[in-house]
C-alpha cells in the first residue's frame, strides 16, 4: 500500500522513483536529469562548454593539388622584394629551372591579360615581380605622392644614361660628355643606389669608376644590361620618367659649366 505524507507527495521508494536532495530523479527508464544538463542517454552529444569543437570555415586544399603557376603567383604577390629564379626554384614544387619558371610567368601573364587584371609579372634585375600596367599609373601615382616627389631630376637622368651606356666610367668622363659639373646628380644617383663604384681606372690619378646596379635594372624594368634599348628608346623611357615630375623637380640640382668641357 502506498503511503501519503502530509504534503500529498508519494515518497514510497518501492515504486521506482527516487527524489533526493541533489535534485536528481532516477527512475526505471534509466534517464538521469541533473543540473549539469547531461541526460545520460548516451546520444553522442556532449554539451560541456570545455569541449567546444572548433570548425574552420575556410576550405582546406591539399598542398599536392595546388597548381605550380598558382604557387608562383602567390609567392610574387606576397613578396615585397624581387624574387630570383634560384630562390623560386628552392620553393616551387619540382624545383623548376629558370626556363620553366619563365614559361610559368608567361602563362600567368596570359591569364591576367585575358581576365583584364591591371597588373603583370615582369622579369627585371635577375628576378620576378608584379608591376601595375602603364594605363593605371596616373591613379597609382596619386596613392604614392611622397614617392613621386623623389623622382630623378633631368640632370640625374642624363648622368645615369651616360653611365649606363659607357660603364665603367669616371665622374670626370661623365662631366666631359655633359659639359657641366655633376656633383649633385652623381650624389643623387649614389644615394638612390642606381649607380655604385665598380673599380679604378688605369689612367693617371686612378680615378674611381662607376657602373649601374640591380636597382637601376628594376627602376627601368629591364633584366640585364644587355637588354638596354637603343639610346633613342632609352631617351623615351627617361622622358616618360620626366613627365611624372613637377617643374621644381625638373630644375634639379644647381650645376656649373665644367672647366674642362
Amino acid at each position: 500500500m502506498t503511503e501519503i505524507n502530509e504534503s500529498g507527495i508519494n515518497n514510497d521508494t518501492n515504486d521506482g522513483i527516487n527524489t533526493d536532495v541533489g535534485g536528481n530523479i532516477n527512475n526505471d527508464t534509466g534517464i538521469n536529469i541533473d543540473d549539469g544538463v547531461n541526460d545520460g542517454t548516451d546520444n553522442g552529444i556532449n554539451t560541456d562548454a570545455a569541449d567546444v569543437v572548433n570548425v574552420d570555415t575556410q576550405p582546406q586544399q591539399d598542398e599536392g593539388s595546388i597548381d605550380g603557376t598558382r604557387i608562383l603567383e602567390a609567392l610574387l604577390f606576397a613578396s615585397d622584394e624581387l624574387l630570383t629564379s634560384s630562390k623560386l626554384k628552392a620553393i616551387l614544387p619540382g624545383s623548376p629551372d629558370a626556363r620553366h619558371i619563365r614559361k610559368m610567368a608567361g602563362e600567368i601573364n596570359e591569364r591576367l591579360l585575358t581576365e583584364g587584371h591591371p597588373f603583370e609579372i615582369i622579369e627585371a634585375g635577375g628576378g620576378y615581380l608584379f608591376r601595375t600596367l602603364a594605363a593605371y599609373h596616373p591613379y597609382v601615382r596619386k596613392l604614392y605622392k611622397e614617392r613621386a616627389a623623389k623622382k630623378l631630376s633631368l640632370q640625374a637622368l642624363e648622368c645615369l644614361a651616360i653611365i649606363a651606356y659607357r660603364q665603367p666610367i669616371s665622374k670626370a668622363e661623365v662631366e666631359g660628355i655633359r659639359g657641366v659639373l655633376s656633383d649633385g646628380a652623381m650624389k643623387t644617383l649614389l644615394e638612390r643606389k642606381l649607380i655604385d663604384l665598380c673599380g679604378r681606372s688605369d689612367k693617371p690619378g686612378r680615378p674611381m669608376l662607376y657602373g649601374t646596379t640591380g636597382d637601376f635594372l628594376r627602376y627601368f624594368g629591364i633584366n640585364k644590361i644587355g637588354d638596354l634599348p637603343r639610346v633613342e628608346e632609352f631617351e623615351q623611357m627617361a622622358r616618360a620618367k620626366m613627365d611624372e615630375m613637377s617643374a621644381d623637380e625638373l630644375s634639379g640640382e644647381k650645376e656649373v659649366v665644367a672647366e674642362d668641357a
